[in-house]
């Protein structure tokens, strides 16, 4: 009996679990191979792989979410290599950075609306740079300023990680790097960085931002707002979840809850696998 009791004590969160991930993902696989009659069919995925909204909306999703956390990981890792460092202020510094995480995406995603961005690049650019205004919006600057939004909003959370696991490598180590004359950059890059890039909770958290990034809907939803595709599936700062929910919500094409569900799943299986090589690329370059 007290060999099994660890199993009473997890129960809960299992129910939990299942209440809310399995029974939700089994529920969708059910729906997107039956037809409105509620007779198995593979209608929902042709309709599915028939829709140009939807690849547009993938294709969007994947440079996303993988530049996103390259971003993320890159504005975090040097952040990191400045709090190494013995300067003045920086735990002011630290704790002004991690502000980010305290804000919600979607008031991340007003902050670098085009209302909030667009116009003072416009002024600096004709009046600094005297160039011309520019009418239009276009992928060019609006598919870099999303990004950057997102990896600014999430850096706080690798720096964190980073910091802990530095915080935590021998100081015999630094004073050996030092006794053979390694620079403040030589003991990062040799020392500090394949610490962190080695370290299986860094790995983790880089997979976990990349899915959390697959999913990404908020920011989306902001500049699809302003930049008028309120209702449009398909339009190019729509993600899979932003396509999702005008199908659901805001499309007046009727799509069919197994389609809905098909592109869910087939969002769920992308990510997971995306996930795993992710995973596996970490750990090679960890060594």
């Amino acid at each position: 009996m007290e060999s099994r009791s660890w199993y009473l004590l997890f129960l809960p969160v299992f129910a939990v679990i299942g209440l809310v991930e399995v029974y939700p993902l089994i529920l969708s696989a059910y729906l997107s191979f039956t037809n409105l009659n509620g007779v198995p069919a593979l209608a929902n995925y042709i309709t599915l792989a028939s829709d140009p909204a939807f690849f547009s909306a993938l294709n969007v999703s994947l440079f996303y979410s993988l530049a996103s956390t390259i971003i993320a990981v890159a504005i975090g890792l040097g952040l990191t290599y400045i709090l190494t460092q013995s300067l003045p202020g920086k735990r002011v510094f630290e704790a002004t950075y991690l502000l980010p995480l305290a804000v919600t995406p979607i008031v991340v995603g007003v902050l670098f609306s085009p209302s909030s961005v667009w116009d003072d690049v416009q002024q600096f650019s004709h009046f600094i740079l005297g160039f011309p205004y520019f009418n239009e919006l276009t992928p060019i600057f609006y598919f870099p300023v999303m990004i950057f939004s997102e990896s600014w909003e999430w850096a706080p959370l690798i720096l964190l990680v980073a910091m802990s696991i530095s915080t935590n490598i021998p100081k015999e180590v630094f004073e050996a790097a030092e006794s053979h004359g390694a620079s403040t950059l030589q003991k990062f890059r040799m020392v500090i960085l394949p610490a962190i890039l080695k370290s299986p909770v860094m790995q983790f958290v880089i997979v976990l931002r990349f899915i959390d990034a697959m999913r990404a809907f908020e920011i989306p939803l902001a500049w699809s707002n302003w930049l008028g595709y309120t209702t449009t599936p398909g339009s190019p700062v729509d993600t899979i979840s932003l396509y999702l929910y005008k199908l659901l919500f805001a499309s007046s094409q009727g799509f069919p809850i197994g389609v809905v569900s098909a592109a869910a799943l087939t969002l769920f299986a992308i990510t997971f696998a995306g996930a795993v090589v992710l995973l596996r690329i970490l750990k090679a370059v960890g060594g």
